[in-house]
């Protein structure tokens, strides 16, 4: 059995999926997550972090599917293998630049999380670590010619 426990939430501009972008980068805008006081003290002072990772819950999401598909693909693709926020347990893993910290709140950039996702957890994100020099991703072209290889699909 797994539980997982809440450690915040999320405060967005996006208050439905129609409204988010489909990654965080292509956002301009912020969020804040506010880290319930319970958990606070796991924050320090956040000195050095320029980016985390934020797990957070979407809970939104259609947890039935196993595939698929956005109106400019020619075919549904397995969830596994996609960004899809339709999957059987929707955990979403999103880098955001902290832009400001102050009282358990930290208000970042580059998070496409609707308003109101429960935060699972967040990590520093360490340019040495999580970075990997010549990692690929070519799984959308293996279905289409409408994608490229790095995962952002070309209109048909």
């Amino acid at each position: 059995m797994i539980e997982l426990t809440p450690i915040g939430v999320i405060s967005s501009p996006f208050k439905d999926s129609q409204q988010a972008p489909r990654q965080g980068r292509e956002c301009e805008g912020c969020s804040t997550i506010t880290i319930f006081p319970e958990f606070r003290d796991g924050l320090g002072e956040m000195i050095g972090i320029s980016h985390i990772w934020v797990l957070y819950w979407m809970d939104r999401a259609d947890r039935s599917k196993l595939f698929s598909r956005r109106p400019d693909w020619i075919e549904d693709r397995p969830v596994f293998t996609i960004r899809s926020p339709a999957r059987p347990n929707p955990v979403a893993l999103s880098i955001g630049r902290i832009v400001a910290f102050e009282n358990g709140i930290i208000t970042v950039s580059g998070i496409e999380a609707l308003d109101g996702s429960p935060v699972i957890d967040i990590k520093p994100y360490i340019p040495g670590l999580d970075c990997i020099p010549g990692a690929e991703y070519s799984a959308l072209t293996h279905h289409d010619e409408t994608s490229t290889r790095n995962g952002d699909e070309k209109s048909p």
